[in-house]
């Protein structure tokens, strides 16, 4: 076992097997590493139960669809490979991320050389940045590469992520929070990691996917909590001006839940700080998350 691998501790579930996460491997011929040829998706986990599994099954189906990747699991079987995980792991608050590749084959990039999808679900411990970030609100630069909204994987959580890294990097080396994705025409898409809402005009407005944002999980029960919260919701295009004149705006994913965005390229977005609309969605949000893994989660 090389010193990398000794650092890493629980289990993970390979083509549905229970194994030591250090001894989980897949092939050096795996298309999902040679092509970034799969599909992901990040699950959280609260109290030991996986938040809005079924809609991240359906998403993942929905994506192998898309790129005729036939998957031999049924959504029970997915499922059993999550829970098991969670089990094993004695998983209480964390993320799940559930992988499916092309699986391995020839190295020539011709998916029909790939008898076998692989599958594997890893778990790890999180928890959410601090109170005082969600006070304080995230601050983000515009990434310089662009998404190709034209491109059917801009609406599909693919290993194709280099994009996004890049993006994140930018961010990094900025010292900042995230960075925002312009797509080809010069609408806002997403950011690096997340689907991002603004209010615009007293509406909440997000980018529709075919502006090149990926259909978050997040962002559905966002929309959701909004409109039977009373909330003008739209899906919209609009750009960076429109942004930097919003009153407020916020990010969304599984991890983050609901994150003010107060600021973009140095420029405040309405007062700066959290708005009232960011702070009802994410005590609706919450509260979502407590009826649905217990009431004692964010009591």
């Amino acid at each position: 076992m090389s010193d990398a691998n000794a650092s890493i501790t629980g289990w993970a579930s390979l083509n549905g097997q229970i194994l030591p996460a250090a001894e989980a491997f897949v092939s050096i011929f795996d298309h999902g590493l040679l092509y970034g040829d799969g599909l992901f998706e990040t699950v959280r986990v609260y109290e030991g139960r996986p938040f809005r599994l079924r809609q991240h099954l359906e998403r993942l189906r929905e994506g192998a669809v898309a790129l005729r990747l036939a998957l031999p699991w049924s959504a029970e079987a997915l499922t059993a490979m999550v829970e098991e995980t969670v089990r094993a792991n004695r998983l209480q608050d964390g993320a799940l991320r559930l992988t499916v590749t092309r699986g391995a084959g020839p190295p020539v990039p011709d998916p029909a050389v790939c008898p076998q999808p692989t599958c594997f679900v890893t778990a790890r411990e999180w928890s959410p940045p601090p109170p005082a970030a969600y006070e304080r609100g995230y601050r983000a630069i515009v990434a310089e590469g662009r998404q190709n909204e034209r491109s059917p994987l801009s609406r599909l959580k693919t290993l194709n992520y280099g994009l996004h890294l890049l993006a994140r990097m930018e961010a990094r080396d900025a010292g900042l929070d995230e960075a925002l994705l312009l797509n080809q025409a010069g609408a806002v898409a997403e950011a690096a990691t997340a689907n991002l809402f603004a209010v615009i005009g007293g509406r909440l407005s997000t980018p529709p996917p075919s502006a090149g944002c990926l259909p978050g999980i997040t962002r559905a029960a966002v929309l959701d909590l909004a409109d039977k919260g009373g909330l003008s919701t739209c899906e919209v295009l609009f750009d960076l001006q429109d942004l930097r004149a919003a009153e407020e705006a916020f990010l969304t994913n599984s991890l983050l839940e609901v994150m003010p965005l107060v600021e973009v390229d140095g420029i405040p977005i309405g007062k700066g700080r959290p708005g009232a609309v960011t702070r009802q969605l994410l005590d609706a949000y919450r509260a979502l998350v407590r009826r649905e893994v217990g009431v004692g989660y964010y009591a």
